[in-house]
């Protein structure tokens, strides 16, 4: 393999943005210190970070590095990307401590700060002085759906690049090597929504989730036996759903722990990395909960979108008869699907809203 061939496989990961992708390309020939990467949910910005990231650690192909930074393990690549809604002063602080500590590895680290828009006035003001100037081995890398929060000054002190929304066709085109049916890929492209992070996740773990709420909408009568029994089957189909993630965290663990023994890191260094890790599993947990019940909640909504659009319209949901419920009430139930989304930011007892949520859908006629 020459060393050519391993770069093309890391920005191969990356669908649809070929201006953007030549851009990055070229700025990790002659790195500078700060970069915002701007587009929306799903268009592989974040994907594009690693991708950079990795190019910066690992300028020679080393796919060791690669797979590290892929894998959000390499101790030279810090991911910022913390559960709150809010980056808050103390996140900020975290990010200047790790600009201004040496690499472990290589010559150079990155710092990646995902969803940056969340970044609240003290803690961008914060950073301000460090995007300006940090030290000649950092790079950061800010990723954001909505540049346009972010302060000027913030803005300002990165070199922009821009991602655009996917189209229906490319996002089926990435869904080929999965295997799945025409039929298949057509629909996940279909309920993407311009997402290819949404069509891949629904075509793995989400997809079962999926199934689920959208069984639950066609299955309610009315009474509260039948909204329990929903419940139950949506939180199996969670719980399922989220066995293969807990299985590869802690082969992850393991490891983990192999690569520390045979690298000979100091107990320091050691000690960081499995912090690092284990606070990465747990906002990875917390995040796949919180991603399952929102695409769920989506997953309710078409359901009843479809119901709207009349008979004649064509489906989201072209896998399932649309359900029987009359117009009007479809309207109430995005009603309640928009209200549990609002209320589940702020983390209430996710049994709870669920129950309230089936309970308030129409029964199916």
């Amino acid at each position: 393999m020459t060393a050519d061939q391993p770069a093309m496989a890391i920005w191969d990961r990356v669908v649809g943005q070929e201006r953007a992708v030549m851009s990055l390309q070229r700025a990790a020939e002659r790195p500078s210190h700060a970069y915002l990467l701007v587009g929306p949910r799903g268009s592989g910005a974040e994907e594009a970070a690693r991708c950079f990231a990795a190019a910066l650690v690992a300028a020679d192909g080393d796919d060791r590095s690669v797979d590290l930074v892929l894998r959000g393990m390499h101790p030279d690549v810090i991911e910022i990307d913390p559960p709150a809604n809010q980056i808050r002063i103390e996140d900020a602080q975290a990010i200047v401590d790790e600009v201004y500590r040496s690499p472990v590895e290589g010559a150079r680290k990155v710092l990646l700060v995902f969803d940056a828009e969340r970044l609240n006035d003290v803690a961008a003001n914060r950073l301000l002085k460090t995007l300006e100037e940090p030290p000649p081995s950092a790079c950061i890398v800010l990723v954001t759906a909505g540049a346009d929060q972010l302060f000027a000054t913030i803005r300002s002190r990165c070199q922009r690049i821009d991602f655009g929304s996917l189209d229906a066709s490319t996002i089926a085109r990435a869904l080929e090597p999965t295997g799945a049916s025409a039929d298949r890929i057509a629909l996940l492209a279909r309920l993407a929504g311009g997402r290819l992070d949404r069509a891949r996740a629904l075509a793995g773990r989400v997809g079962i989730v999926r199934d689920a709420f959208v069984t639950a909408a066609a299955s309610l009568d009315g009474l509260g036996g039948a909204v329990a029994e929903q419940c139950d089957r949506v939180e199996d189909a969670m719980e399922q759903a989220l066995a293969d993630l807990e299985a590869a965290q802690a082969a992850e663990v393991a490891e983990l722990a192999a690569e520390l023994e045979r690298g000979g890191y100091d107990p320091r260094a050691a000690s960081a990395r499995r912090k690092r890790m284990e606070e990465r599993q747990r906002r990875e947990h917390r995040r796949a909960r919180f991603v399952l019940i929102v695409e769920g909640i989506t997953a309710l909504e078409s359901v009843y979108r479809d119901v709207l659009a009349g008979p004649n319209a064509s489906p989201l949901n072209a896998d399932r008869p649309r359900v029987d419920v009359d117009p009007r009430a479809a309207a109430h139930a995005i009603d309640a699907c928009r209200d549990a989304r609002q209320a589940f930011e702020f983390n209430p007892n996710e049994g709870l809203l669920l129950e309230r949520l089936l309970f308030h859908l129409p029964a199916a006629r």
